[in-house]
């Protein structure tokens, strides 16, 4: 996927998923907008490419949509525009049901929805003035059926596919793509802490996502919206 002459926006850059696309996204010749509450690890990992112009990186709080569209515009602008964004912070927990209460509740729908909208209102507004542009929301294989002790994760991951369903269904005639990616469960350190050998070589690698994520901002997915890519490997 060529991507030359694009600008790019990957919330939640420094997060194990985040950076696997921000770096794919380089490599692929893009320009990209680094968005992250953590501007000292977005800058140990990507201090070189914003010095030299290929990045810039912006610290906000992405479950604040003012804070998210200030970093967002001052990175468009530092880049020169905005074709689209991939929304990559989430948070997990597995709580049994009985002890998962609306605090619990709250923090994973803000964690999980409440950054793909607030990020997803930040970008709208240039991809639309465009007429074009892609939006990648990253969901979960568990927004598609409930797990023991995910109920509040599960419930809130399914509302970031919802959300992007219908988001994408109201921009279709517009030029704004929207899709979703639903990953199994992520090769990361912290995941390799509970799995076990067997588990570990079945995790998805940040990698092949981020090949899924880059296929859904460029040019070949022009006539793909809507759609839930599950990338579970041989989970």
């Amino acid at each position: 996927m060529k991507l030359e002459g694009r600008v790019l926006a990957v919330t939640g850059a420094s997060g194990n998923l985040g950076s696997a696309i921000a770096a794919a996204l380089l490599e692929a010749g893009a320009k990209v907008v680094l968005l992250d509450r953590d501007p000292a690890r977005l800058s140990s990992m990507f201090g070189p490419a914003c010095a030299e112009g290929r990045a810039s990186a912006h610290a906000a709080d992405l479950g604040d949509e003012s804070s998210a569209r200030a970093a967002l515009d001052a990175g468009a602008q530092a880049l020169g525009g905005l074709d689209g964004l991939a929304c990559t912070v989430g948070g997990y927990a597995s709580v049994p049901a009985e002890q998962a209460d609306l605090a619990l509740f709250d923090q994973m729908l803000t964690v999980n929805l409440k950054t793909a909208v607030a990020c997803t209102r930040a970008a709208l507004p240039a991809l639309l003035a465009r007429g074009e542009g892609s939006i990648v929301h990253v969901a979960s294989l568990a927004a598609l059926r409930g797990g023991a002790g995910e109920a509040a994760y599960s419930a809130a991951k399914a509302a970031v596919l919802r959300y992007s369903e219908a988001v994408a269904e109201e921009l279709k005639g517009r030029g704004v793509r929207v899709n979703a990616v639903l990953p199994g469960t992520i090769d990361t350190p912290q995941n390799r802490a509970w799995m076990s050998a067997e588990q570990a070589a079945l995790a998805v690698d940040p990698r092949a996502i981020a090949d899924a994520v880059l296929f859904l901002l460029s040019d070949a997915a022009r006539a793909v919206t809507g759609a839930q890519l599950r990338i579970t490997g041989r989970q």
